[in-house]
């Protein structure tokens, strides 16, 4: 926190304290600085996703060859990409849990964002290709060998799942979302490989197993589209969602001896870490280090934002730029 010109200001941190770690408010011995999200955290569970992944690929892969099925085909090339990101996802998740240091003050949490990218993106480019090749199979229609289908499909539905569960608590990370958005498209997958194998097998329709993988694409493509959207916000330094910048601005206004308000910004720095900084003019005579704590305490209470950083300015001071909000 600084003060404008002419303010006491608490005893610049070295660099030693800050990659200790966050130092207390000086103007309140009580105050605890906030807890670091569990960026990384969740390493151990997508590990187990991960050995899952490839024993139902392997599995996936025997039987599309054995009974020529896109939708087996489909969901053994979807399990590459879902044993692709979720390695991407476990390696940002074990760079995102490396500590701050001098040269990367918010440490490497914003890894497990770019992965969420790379992921998301993998996801869609092979929506179009299967639904491409679902197209196709409608167009000149084949009937697949359905007993194969049908085993392999049960194996791998109990595959993902098995790993669906397991992320289900610990997806809250964008790496981890990632992850789970993928085995998720598995296990819809399976179930339409399921679905189609029966139908194949009891009324011999051919249009079946397109049909299913049509249905897995219009099921997983919108939601990593949404994945890709939220992911890029974060990179963009977007506004974090659920946080309205007019409503910070008007509570803080109605902070006493506050007057004026420039130069606010807010974005995160990956999921569950939020960021704000604003420069707020004090009237004269009021003591700044109460409009200080005062600010710091609105913001943590009604926006949850534990981490900011507020300059309390004289009103003689100009403002540095009319561009910011």
């Amino acid at each position: 926190m600084t003060t404008d010109a002419g303010v006491p200001a608490p005893s610049p941190t070295s660099p030693t304290d800050a990659a200790a770690g966050p130092v207390s408010n000086p103007f309140d011995a009580s105050a605890k600085a906030p807890a670091r999200p569990r960026t990384g955290s969740n390493r151990k569970h997508l590990a187990i996703v991960l050995v899952v992944a490839i024993i139902a690929l392997v599995a996936d892969a025997i039987a599309a060859w054995l009974s020529g099925s896109l939708a087996l085909v489909a969901d053994a090339a979807h399990r590459v990409t879902d044993v692709i990101g979720v390695s991407i996802a476990f390696g940002a998740a074990t760079i995102a849990a490396r500590p701050a240091t001098h040269d990367r003050s918010f440490g490497s949490a914003r890894a497990e964002v770019i992965a969420a990218c790379v992921n998301a993106g993998l996801l869609v480019a092979l929506g179009v290709f299967i639904g491409y090749e679902a197209v196709t199979r409608i167009i000149a229609p084949e009937v697949p060998e359905p007993g194969p289908m049908l085993v392999a499909a049960v194996i791998g539905l109990l595959g993902s799942g098995t790993a669906a569960l397991v992320l289900r608590s610990e997806h809250q990370g964008y790496a981890a979302r990632g992850a789970f958005l993928d085995v998720l498209g598995d296990a819809i997958g399976s179930v339409a490989a399921i679905v189609a194998a029966l139908i194949v097998l009891l009324a011999g329709w051919p249009y079946a197993d397109a049909i299913a993988s049509l249905a897995v694409v219009a099921l997983v493509v919108p939601r990593a589209l949404l994945l890709l959207r939220d992911a890029m916000a974060v990179l963009m330094e977007a506004t974090p969602p659920g946080l309205s910048l007019p409503a910070v601005r008007e509570r803080i206004l109605r902070v006493p001896g506050v007057i004026g308000l420039h130069d606010l910004h807010a974005w995160q720095i990956t999921a569950g870490l939020p960021m704000l900084t604003a420069h707020v003019i004090a009237a004269e005579g009021e003591d700044p280090h109460r409009i200080l704590h005062e600010v710091d305490d609105a913001l943590a209470e009604d926006f949850d934002l534990d981490h900011s950083t507020i300059q309390v300015e004289h009103p003689s001071r100009p403002k540095e730029h009319d561009a910011h909000a």
